[in-house]
């Protein structure tokens, strides 16, 4: 017997429910599979960082595919992962778009890994791979000579706003490695013993609430490539999009603060002087 299609009640005002929903993100995944078959007009600043950046949205809006058809299904445990996922790429994306020079970090990163990967097959003794590979790599590094891809989290703490999406990213990282909380999800409290009981059947709560952040991500991926293309072929659709979901799609750094090293060290150097400028009556004892 066929599954039935899952259907619950969308708490927005722009949705009559999750039928709706998933119908106008499927409506945007048509967009950008229209847009895909013409050419594709990279904006200078984005000649090194553009593709990487297309890359990553087209991975995003594949994600999005199978998690319309989970949700349809009320499997949203099962697509939480792949949220994660559309999350991190979009993130990244965004943090590309506004420092472009980001991408050497991104292509060290890789390199790096693709290194370490080949190192693991060759001490494996699995065939394919030789220490020539590795010293052709090592010299692509050289080349690079870049920084390295720092952490997700100072990723999300470069952009405006991006430490909100971080907290989000980070619970759904609970449902996505076995630990705790996939426990919690499968089982239940009894009062007879042995006071578990299985949940085979256990569905996600806040299935809209996680459906509508990978539309939003969605939405925000596909604007950043369409922001890089000289013609910029989907903004009328994008915007539209957004404003139905009551988003914005102003993509801005954060501000820069003052690094608490920097402000620890000078704040000792106050104490030690004193209001005055001399030294303290602690300091001077200790010396």
């Amino acid at each position: 017997m066929a599954e039935e299609l899952f259907n619950g009640a969308a708490v927005h005002e722009g949705f009559h429910d999750l039928a709706d929903l998933r119908a106008f993100a499927r409506k945007l995944i048509e967009h950008w599979d229209r847009w895909q078959m013409k050419p594709f007009h990279m904006k200078g600043e984005y000649e090194v960082g553009g593709p990487i950046l297309w890359s990553f949205t087209n991975h995003v809006v594949n994600l999005m595919r199978t998690v319309l058809d989970l949700s349809e299904k009320d499997r949203g445990i099962i697509a939480v992962p792949l949220i994660r996922l559309i999350v991190e790429n979009t993130m990244t994306g965004m943090w590309l778009y506004l420092e472009p020079s980001n991408t050497w970090a991104v292509l060290t990163e890789g390199f790096q890994k693709r290194r370490a990967a080949i190192k693991g097959v060759i001490e494996i003794e699995g065939e394919g791979f030789d220490k020539s590979d590795l010293d052709e790599i090592d010299q692509i590094l050289k080349s690079l000579d870049s920084a390295t891809l720092p952490p997700f989290e100072q990723r999300c703490a470069d952009i405006e706003g991006g430490k909100a999406i971080y907290v989000v990213y980070r619970v759904m990282s609970s449902y996505c490695h076995a630990g705790m909380a996939l426990g919690d999800f499968y089982l239940g409290e009894t009062e007879e013993d042995p006071g578990l009981e299985r949940i085979p059947d256990a569905r996600l709560p806040n299935h809209e609430a996680w459906l509508g952040a990978a539309v939003s991500m969605l939405i925000i991926s596909m604007k950043l490539c369409d922001n890089i293309d000289y013609k910029g072929g989907l903004k009328s659709q994008l915007d539209r999009a957004a404003k139905r979901m009551g988003m914005s799609l102003n993509f801005v750094k954060a501000p820069k603060k003052e690094k608490k090293a920097t402000a620890k060290a000078r704040a000792a150097t106050s104490a030690a002087q004193g209001h005055d400028g001399t030294a303290s009556p602690a300091v001077s004892t200790a010396r």
